[in-house]
């Protein structure tokens, strides 16, 4: 098993859920506060409909104030369907492409306006862009945890979407759940087959949940093999489609005591990343 930590910072997650859009240049500014922390990637934007999420318009013009000089982190750039894979695929900055796949017909319907027919074909797609273009891609498989929709769930459907996503190549799989329903239990239990299974392949973890539910959730990932984590400085954000947008993401802080209590070695700047979450307690000091 490979014991090497991945962490992913997720401000687009963080931005999409606010009352207000921030301006490009702010939103630049702030990206580049992160890229000096070493975070492994940071989720910094979307190429979706600006109908959609208004809060991500403009992310062509994020990147332009992005510098990524001197930093070893990676840009990623969500992506629901080939014209924005396309357009993420043209910026230079952009390392990764990451698809919001789900098993889940509800969410695929409100989320990107697909299905599980229409999604796998789109996907395949999405996959031949990131390989012409040289980006990697993440595939994040909302709805991980359990379904609140009444949409059928088991443990075994998430199997057999990984193994389906791995076939096509899929290197890089984020398990997500955008509407807290996971135990540390059902976390265990779907993470701890999964990671010898598929030795191949990064699977992580994307949690929206109540603050002091976190750690459990965290530990039990951790224990169960999970090696790669997403977080939100200061736990801002929620999927605005979801209908869960007030359930937070897990707080970035949270993951570091984690990982120092347990004497992890997470190879960040945790004292500007500290600094980065007093002077943005909210994002207001970046409000346009």
């Amino acid at each position: 098993m490979n014991n090497e930590l991945k962490i992913t910072e997720c401000p687009r997650d963080a931005q999409q859920g606010l009352s207000y859009t921030i301006s490009p240049e702010k939103r630049a500014a702030y990206i580049n506060e992160l890229m000096q922390a070493g975070f492994d990637v940071i989720d910094f934007g979307s190429f979706v409909s600006p109908k959609a999420v208004p809060q991500m318009a403009e992310s062509a013009k994020v990147l332009e104030g992005v510098h990524k000089e001197g930093s070893a982190t990676k840009l990623l750039a969500i992506i629901g369907n080939e014209r924005g894979a396309a357009e993420a695929a043209a910026q230079q900055k952009v390392d990764i492409l990451g698809f919001p796949y789900s098993i889940s017909n509800t969410f695929l319907e409100r989320n990107i306006h697909s299905d599980s027919s229409k999604v796998l074909h789109v996907l395949n797609e999405i996959a031949d862009i990131s390989q012409g273009s040289g980006k990697s891609l993440r595939v994040y498989i909302s709805m991980a945890f359990g379904n609140p929709y009444g949409d059928e769930w088991s443990q075994f459907m998430i199997q057999d979407a990984v193994y389906l996503l791995a076939n096509k190549g899929v290197q890089t799989i984020t398990l997500s759940d955008t509407t807290g329903l996971g135990t540390p239990e059902v976390i265990y239990q779907i993470f701890k087959p999964l990671i010898p299974r598929f030795p191949g392949v990064e699977l992580g973890l994307h949690l929206h949940t109540l603050p002091e539910e976190a750690p459990a959730k965290i530990d039990a990932a951790w224990k169960a093999g999970c090696r790669s984590f997403d977080g939100v400085i200061n736990g801002l954000g929620g999927c605005p489609l979801t209908g869960y947008e007030l359930l937070g993401n897990v707080n970035t802080l949270t993951l570091l005591q984690y990982f120092r209590n347990n004497h992890i070695a997470t190879g960040l700047d945790e004292s500007r990343i500290l600094q980065i979450a007093a002077a943005y307690p909210d994002f207001n000091p970046l409000k346009s």
